[in-house]
């Protein structure tokens, strides 16, 4: 019996995102009438996007049972285009959630539930020989449940072996560990653990640091500038010094994921539920209905501009 086409199964909602690839939309499958997110590819493109693709659909098979981390559902074959078919994630991302704010940041109580989260996946990750390569919030899912999830898969590479190092030029150079930008790289997990770093100080600033340069120009920076710091005033004690171990200039000095899940700053909120993110949620939505505009947000920064080309 032959088997149901993808459009059999899922139906196209609405779109939600687009990206150097395709679209990602928001969908149905249709037997159950379950919501998920439907990333639609293009194959008409050269050999080694087919690569990335490749790599990525094998990551997620291998991730499925990942905490944190989407959820993968399967991939379909649609003439020259590739359906993969995830977990949806109703907030959208961490990044699109912070644009609901006035001045674009998050307060740390909310930053701290959504690093606990993510360092509960990045673990995993960093146990299966997984490096991510472009940890940031735009890659950081808020489910309408608050569940946290890292996404994006596109970039992250299998190390052989725990001990491998890795030399190639990938991620975003504003979240990018000084190592990755060298002229020859050579990194590891470690390299996840700078970016998580940058991507709070993103939470509670707005935007990563050098975010008024080009990419071009923080990547020429980046492997001679001293490691960014919070400054008192700029959250608690407790998150600079967790800021400050994971921003180490050598990488053999970053804690690892499972260390950081032991500090103070992340262990005084062991208990607290992921249900509290859904305030973020709710006010991004509320956010929406009333216009959802702030005049800052009109052009949007360098950075953002620089990023939506990567």
């Amino acid at each position: 019996m032959a088997q149901p086409s993808v459009h059999q199964l899922y139906k196209r909602v609405q779109e939600v995102g687009r990206g150097t690839y395709g679209s990602v939309h928001k969908g149905v499958h249709i037997p159950t009438g379950n919501v998920v997110a439907l990333k639609i590819i293009n194959l008409d493109t050269a050999d080694d996007d087919v690569a990335d693709i490749q790599r990525e659909v094998a990551l997620l098979t291998q991730l499925r049972d990942a905490p944190n981390i989407t959820k993968y559902y399967g991939c379909y074959l649609d003439g020259p285009r590739v359906w993969i078919v995830m977990e949806y994630a109703q907030g959208g991302s961490v990044r699109t959630l912070m644009k609901s704010f006035p001045d674009g940041t998050l307060e740390e109580k909310y930053i701290v539930i959504i690093i606990r989260e993510v360092l509960a996946g990045l673990g995993y990750l960093h146990k299966a020989g997984v490096i991510h390569r472009d940890i940031k919030a735009a890659n950081t899912l808020v489910t309408a449940a608050g569940k946290v999830m890292i996404c994006d898969f596109g970039v992250s590479a299998l190390l052989p072996t725990t001990s491998s190092k890795r030399n190639t030029l990938v991620g975003t150079p504003y979240w990018m560990a000084p190592e990755v930008a060298q002229p020859v790289p050579n990194y590891d997990t470690k390299a996840d653990i700078w970016s998580l770093g940058i991507m709070i100080y993103e939470m509670i600033k707005g935007s990563p640091p050098h975010s008024n340069m080009l990419a071009a120009q923080v990547l020429q920076l980046l492997p001679k500038a001293k490691p960014p710091r919070l400054i008192e005033g700029e959250g608690s004690k407790e998150m600079r010094e967790f800021v400050a171990s994971c921003l180490r200039e050598l990488p053999t000095d970053r804690l690892t994921a499972d260390e950081l899940s032991k500090m103070k700053w992340i262990k005084a909120v062991s208990k607290v539920p992921v249900s509290t993110l859904r305030v973020l949620v709710t006010h991004y939505e509320e956010w929406l209905e009333t216009g959802g505009s702030r005049a800052s947000l009109a052009q949007p920064l360098d950075w953002e501009a620089e990023e939506s080309r990567e």
